[in-house]
């Protein structure tokens, strides 16, 4: 697979970004975090996904103060059960499935 096409397929994958507080102690975002990527999973070929600090720059700007996922740097989700649905719903407005 040529780098070209490796950047298009990742181009086109729905952006992820997972928020929970890093500088904690895990305990305070783990049961959060393995919610969300037991929902992850299933969709993870359509999706790039990273996970970021509550107190990073971009948090602040999204204005986030607590566990939380970002959809394509606009949709906030709070609660991990609304995530499968709107992961769904994005997913088949991209075409990617």
């Amino acid at each position: 697979m040529s780098i070209k096409t490796q950047n298009n397929q990742t181009k086109n994958k729905l952006k992820v970004d997972i928020y929970v507080p890093l500088n904690q102690c895990a305990c305070m975002y783990e049961h959060f975090i393995n919610s969300v990527f037991s929902i992850l999973m299933e969709y993870i070929r359509y999706i790039k996904f990273e996970t970021k600090s509550l107190d990073s720059d971009d948090a602040k700007k999204l204005n986030l103060h607590g566990n939380c996922i970002v959809l394509e740097e606009t949709k906030v989700i709070t609660h991990p059960y609304q995530l499968k649905s709107e992961l769904s719903n994005l997913l088949k407005q991209k075409g990617l499935i």
